[in-house]
């Protein structure tokens, strides 16, 4: 009867740590590939309209934790991370975070959302076109809203499609950022 017992309790220990692996292992992202290094540098060559038309060069963010986000002015999700995303940007600013939005939009409206939101970070329109530039940067699917990180050296180093918690954004800094 014991042998039996001893058996149940690694047979049920075995099975616990093989779910628990599982879930460790499924959870977790798979690291952005080259080619996705390859679009964050394309990103930094490119120029976009901020909300004002002022052609911004993306290449100002480089050597900073940057933080991307898709998003647009007609999407529910992408409507509620934004004070998030703005208080998320003061707040980690001093530690060479920065956050911008590309708006899948035009700038009259993106101008208009700034302003009615009183928000201060960086929003630039792409148009229908930021949905083509958020899936080369490893957006699997055309999803809004859709966060990506850019390392200061230029890397992918994680994304997020969906709207972005402020946790999530903190680990990402805990991870990749510099004190």
């Amino acid at each position: 009867m014991a042998r039996r017992t001893v058996l149940i309790a690694l047979a049920v220990s075995a099975a616990a740590f093989a779910v628990a692996a599982g879930a460790f292992w499924g959870l977790r992202r798979p690291a952005p590939d080259a080619a996705a290094d390859q679009e964050a540098v394309a990103l930094f060559a490119m120029k976009l309209p901020d909300a004002d038309g002022v052609e911004r060069p993306l290449l100002a963010w480089r050597g900073k934790l940057l933080v991307v986000n898709f998003w647009a002015t007609w999407c529910a999700p992408c409507v509620e991370e934004m004070p998030e995303l703005q208080r998320f940007a003061d707040e980690f600013a001093p530690r060479n975070v920065a956050v911008i939005g590309i708006g899948v939009d035009d700038a009259d409206k993106i101008r208009d959302f700034r302003s009615q939101h009183r928000l201060r970070i960086p929003l630039l329109a792409a148009g229908f076109d930021g949905m083509q530039l958020a899936q080369r940067l490893g957006n699997p699917e055309p999803v809004l809203p859709y966060t990506a990180l850019i390392s200061p050296d230029g890397r992918l180093v994680e994304e997020h499609s969906g709207r972005i918690q402020e946790p999530e954004l903190r680990r990402w800094v805990a991870e990749h950022g510099s004190r």
